[in-house]
C-alpha cells in the first residue's frame, strides 16, 4: 500500500513539474502581452499628449493589469529612492532584477533593457521610433513564445508524468 502511495507521489511531483513549466510559458506569454502594451501606452503618451516619463511610469504603475504594476511600480519606486540615478538605469536594472518574478526570459529582458538606451534622452520622435522598435521586437518575442507554448506546451506536461512512471519503474 505505502508502495502504490510513493508511486503515485512521485508520478504526480514529476507531472506537476511539467505543468510547472507549461505555465511558465503562459506566464512568459501574458508578461510580454503586458510589456508590450506599456510600451505602446508609452509611445503614444509621448508622441500625443506629450508626457513626461515619470509621469507616464506612474500610470502604468496604478494599471490593472499586475505585470505593468509590478514592473512600474518598482521603478517608480527606485526613482523616487535615488533621484539622482538616471531614468534608463533605473529602467534596467528593474528589468534585470524582475526578470524571473515576471517570467521573462533573457532575450526577453534585452529586449526592454535596450530602450533604456533613449527613454528619456532624445527628442519625442525619435524616442517613438525606438519605442516602436522595441514594441516590434517585443512581438516577435511574444510569438516565439506562443509557437513554443503550441510545440512544447503538451510536451511539458506529458513528459513531466512519463519522468514520474519511469522513476518509478526504476526503484522498482
Amino acid at each position: 500500500m505505502l508502495e502504490l502511495l510513493g508511486a503515485t507521489l512521485i508520478v504526480g511531483a514529476c507531472g506537476a513539474l511539467g505543468l510547472a513549466a507549461r505555465q511558465r510559458l503562459t506566464l512568459r506569454i501574458a508578461a510580454l502581452t503586458a510589456m508590450l502594451d506599456g510600451v505602446r501606452l508609452i509611445s503614444a503618451e509621448i508622441e500625443g499628449r506629450m508626457t513626461p516619463l515619470p509621469d507616464v511610469f506612474h500610470q502604468l504603475a496604478r494599471s490593472p493589469n499586475r505585470f505593468q504594476r509590478r514592473l512600474f511600480g518598482e521603478i517608480c519606486a527606485r526613482m523616487e529612492r535615488a533621484e539622482s540615478m538616471s531614468l534608463g538605469y533605473h529602467w534596467s536594472s528593474t528589468v534585470r532584477d524582475l526578470a524571473d518574478e515576471l517570467a521573462l526570459a533573457p532575450g526577453d529582458c534585452a529586449v526592454l533593457r535596450d530602450a533604456a538606451a533613449f527613454l528619456g534622452r532624445y527628442d519625442a520622435g525619435q524616442q517613438v521610433k525606438s519605442l516602436d522598435y522595441t514594441a516590434s521586437r517585443l512581438e516577435e518575442c511574444r510569438r516565439a513564445a506562443c509557437a513554443e507554448l503550441r510545440q512544447r506546451g503538451s510536451v511539458y506536461r506529458a513528459c513531466g508524468v512519463a519522468v514520474g512512471i519511469l522513476v518509478v519503474l526504476v526503484m522498482l
